[in-house]
Formats: structure tokens, C-alpha cells, sequence
């Protein structure tokens, strides 16, 4: 009788951890959904920030100044617009749209929408009135 007794404890411990456990996971899993959103918010401003810096820098720099360089498009962003005097990533969040903006001391012209997430690199070039920024692959497929 001894083991029986055992075993229905052992029974009845097991079912307190796992009514524990699965409202516990639960909520790590809610949880992960919000830092995976606050983590690609980050990549993007990251992003806008470096291609706005970057045009600035090209600007000023003057006329027949150009680097390329590498940008980084989380998943979440909907929408990359580059042109007037800012910088736009659209950003599809559970609260709903967000734009992320960051504003240039130059105009910008060029090819200047991407819609799809992904490793892309931009050729930033003063043309002398503008600062023209253009894909110079269309996406960069990891190796």
C-alpha cells in the first residue's frame, strides 16, 4: 500500500507544477511577442537614423560625395520611404500603424520605396542639389 501512496503524491505534485507551469509559459510567450516587436522598433530607428546621418554626412561632404552602405529592414516595417527631407519606415505594431521618422538637412530624390523586410544596400550620392539614395541590389540574401 505504501507505493500506491507514493505514486498518487507523486501524481498530485506533478499536477500542482503543471498548473504552475502552463500559465507561467503563457505568459513568457505574450512576453517574447512584445520584446520580438520592441526589438525590430529598435533595428528601425537604428536604421532611419543611419541612413539619415549618412545623407546628411554625404551632403555635406559636397558635390560627387558617395558611400554605400549597408541598412537592415525588420520584418514589422510595411513600408520604407525615403525622399523630401525625411527619412520613413511605417512599422505595423499590435496597437496599429507607427511611423518612424527621422528628418535631413537635404533633399532627397532617388528610388525611394522598399516593401519588403531584408538586408538592402543604398548608394547615398550628392548630386550637387540633392542627395540622390538608390538600391544598388535590389536585396541582399544572407550566405
Amino acid at each position: 500500500m505504501a507505493k500506491g501512496q507514493v505514486s498518487n503524491e507523486l501524481l498530485i505534485v506533478v499536477g500542482f507544477i503543471l498548473l504552475l507551469f502552463i500559465p507561467l509559459m503563457f505568459v513568457m510567450y505574450l512576453k517574447l511577442a512584445d520584446a520580438n516587436a520592441d526589438l525590430s522598433v529598435l533595428q528601425a530607428h537604428f536604421s532611419v537614423a543611419r541612413i539619415a546621418y549618412l545623407v546628411n554626412a554625404i551632403g555635406y561632404m559636397g558635390e560627387g560625395s558617395a558611400i554605400i552602405t549597408e541598412v537592415y529592414v525588420p520584418n514589422n516595417i510595411r513600408e520604407v520611404n525615403i525622399g523630401g527631407n525625411e527619412v520613413v519606415f511605417i512599422a505595423g505594431m499590435p496597437s496599429g500603424d507607427s511611423a518612424i521618422v527621422k528628418p535631413t538637412s537635404f533633399r532627397i530624390e532617388g528610388q525611394k520605396r522598399i516593401t519588403s523586410p531584408g538586408r538592402y544596400r543604398l548608394e547615398i550620392m550628392n548630386t550637387g542639389e540633392k542627395v540622390s539614395v538608390e538600391i544598388a541590389e535590389s536585396r541582399i540574401t544572407a550566405p
